[in-house]
């Protein structure tokens, strides 16, 4: 929870204020406190120096000694692990990562679908994008196929023109059973 700004400074106040108390009511002692523990201080200072003096004195030998002997040794494990070990050790480690991606990427998958499940959820799955593809490659697998059955075709022979009609005599001409006005096949009674 935020405090407000006024909430904050009067803390600060309050902090400032027991600070500045409790220092000057234990400087007094902290002082007395260190000059009572300043002989004791010293005493174990100077009985200690030549015990810790002796005691380098000997050990600094024995630390050049081995670092002189086991020197070629350290180089040489050095050496080794940095040529020899490193890449072998990162080969198999690349091989590994390798070698268990599917793996990984089933818990991965499993593990999401599980945390579904636990949530009383379930996946989405959307298919229109599958679908749309489809649908895409299958208009250009037959847009392409036409324009190859079209490439393959041989054109086709220009249509020839229709004959002009020519004129035939009118029945009502030549028939001399009808009078004008008449239909054909009909006769006037007049």
């Amino acid at each position: 929870m935020f405090r407000s700004s006024p909430d904050v400074t009067a803390t600060k106040d309050r902090l400032a204020d027991t600070w500045e108390t409790a220092r000057t009511t234990m400087a007094p002692r902290l002082t007395a406190a260190r000059d009572a523990m300043a002989p004791y201080v010293d005493q174990a200072s100077a009985r200690m120096t030549p015990v810790l003096d002796e005691a380098r004195s000997r050990v600094l030998p024995a630390v050049e000694n081995a670092r002189d002997r086991l020197g070629p040794t350290v180089d040489t494990a050095r050496t080794r692990l940095r040529e020899d070990v490193v890449p072998t050790v990162a080969a198999a480690v690349e091989t590994a990562r390798e070698s268990s991606a599917p793996a990984r990427a089933e818990a991965k998958e499993r593990a999401a679908a599980a945390l579904l499940a636990l949530q009383g959820k379930q996946r989405k799955v959307r298919r229109w994008p599958t679908a749309l593809i489809c649908l895409i490659a299958g208009g250009v697998a037959g847009v392409a196929a036409g324009a190859m059955a079209r490439s393959r075709q041989v054109p086709p022979a220009p249509p020839t023109p229709f004959p002009a009609p020519t004129p035939t005599p009118t029945r009502d001409a030549a028939d001399p059973t009808t009078t004008p006005g008449t239909r054909p096949g009909t006769t006037n009674t007049g």
